[in-house]
């Protein structure tokens, strides 16, 4: 979620943003049975259907390196040369 800077209803907005964040309102999409992601409010339960991570092999990323802009531009330059540029 975000919120936009100058936006129309900000106030409205903040006040939708924190209750979005509640364990209550996280415990919505399970209890209507059509989302099953894990809460990002550790006081919430998260449904028995979410992904459990534990069990989930992660790849260990290097979000300083590969979240600077010239990391991102380096990468975006080999796409284009690289991949782009092949036959279609």
């Amino acid at each position: 979620m975000s919120l936009i800077k100058g936006a129309k209803n900000l106030e409205n907005a903040k006040k939708w943003y924190d209750w979005a964040l509640t364990p209550e309102a996280q415990s919505i999409g399970a209890q209507a049975k059509v989302s099953y992601q894990v809460p990002s409010n550790k006081n919430a339960n998260a449904p028995p259907q979410a992904p459990k991570f534990s069990e989930i092999k992660f790849i260990n990323y290097d979000f300083a390196k590969y979240g600077s802009s010239a990391e991102r531009t380096r990468l975006l330059t080999k796409w284009d040369k690289e991949v782009s540029a092949l036959p279609k």
